[in-house]
This record gives structure tokens, C-alpha cells and sequence, in this order.
């Protein structure tokens, strides 16, 4: 018996975005992530609002990555300094991998692009990888989202979600 071919890494990276929390701005914001994806072309799965708390974001994670329903997760929201932002540090404590980069282009990318002072280094964004699904968590602000996509995100992540599933970084893919 043979063996299927092993899957076209021509294939778009699936990705499902989550809005953590309710806010007023959620569905202008998950609207921003999507019509970048669809540009992109992107495949996006589906969205899903998820309550702030850790273990259901982290409960969100678990089951879309161990069930392989996406390459990667878009997280919005919950990723500020108050008492009930808890979107970092719930993807931190499943990471496989950290993208350290990530946060620290965010903050360069408010300061250098959208004329935010010395406040971005108050703003928070990470990526990690958990079982081979890379994961975003950014902020619920429109026009800080918009340019974090367009800069950040979407360049990124079809070379995050093949170096996450093992090729190296530059290797050309067969169909």
C-alpha cells in the first residue's frame, strides 16, 4: 500500500481569530484581522469570542491547536497591564516556543509609525508557538491593530507557521 503525498506546503496557513473579552470595538477589530487574512490569502477558519479569564484562553488554545483546526491564532484583547488582562501570560505558560521579537516590534512599530512617546513601552503583544500552531495576542485598538497586521502579522506568518512545523527558515516547498 502506498503512502498518501505528504501535504502541499502551498497550502495557505488556516487561522482562527478570538476576541478575548467583551468589548465595544471587538467585532470592528476581528473584522481588521480577517480582511487582512482574506488579502493575504489567508484561510480564515472561523472567529470566537472567548472570556478573559486564563483557562478559558487557554482552554481555546488547547483545543484548536491539539485538534489541528489551525495553523495559527489571532488573539484580541486582554493583553494590557490591568488586573484582568491575563491573554500573555495564559499563551506564555503553554508556549512551546516564545517569538521574543514580537512584542518588541509592536512597541517599534507604535512608537515609529503611529507617534506613540515613551508610552508604547506600556503596551503589550506577544507570539509563541504551541504544538506546532503559532499564536498572536494583540491589543483591541483599531488603528494600532490595523498597522500590526499589515506590518507584523501578516508578513510573518506563513514563514512562522513553517518554521513552527519544522522546515527551516528559507527552504523552498514542492507542491
Amino acid at each position: 500500500m502506498s503512502q498518501p503525498p505528504p501535504p502541499s506546503r502551498h497550502v495557505p496557513p488556516r487561522v482562527v481569530v478570538a476576541t478575548v473579552g467583551r468589548a465595544s470595538k471587538s467585532e470592528e477589530c476581528t473584522k481588521i484581522v480577517i480582511d487582512g487574512l482574506e488579502t493575504a490569502q489567508f484561510i480564515f477558519v472561523r472567529s470566537v469570542t472567548v472570556t478573559r479569564e486564563k483557562q478559558f484562553i487557554q482552554q481555546l488554545v488547547l483545543n484548536v491547536a491539539n485538534g489541528n483546526e489551525a495553523d495559527a491564532i489571532v488573539l484580541l484583547g486582554g493583553v494590557g497591564l490591568g488586573p484582568r488582562d491575563f491573554t500573555c501570560e495564559a499563551i506564555h505558560e503553554l508556549a512551546d516556543r516564545r517569538i521574543e521579537g514580537f512584542g518588541e516590534a509592536y512597541r517599534q512599530l507604535l512608537r515609529e509609525t503611529l507617534s506613540v512617546g515613551v508610552e508604547a513601552l506600556l503596551e503589550r503583544a506577544t507570539a509563541v508557538v504551541y504544538n506546532k500552531c503559532v499564536v498572536f495576542a494583540l491589543p483591541q485598538q483599531p488603528a494600532p491593530l490595523a498597522r500590526a497586521v499589515q506590518a507584523l502579522v501578516i508578513p510573518t506568518l506563513l514563514q512562522a507557521v513553517r518554521a513552527a512545523e519544522g522546515f527551516p527558515p528559507g527552504a523552498q516547498f514542492g507542491v
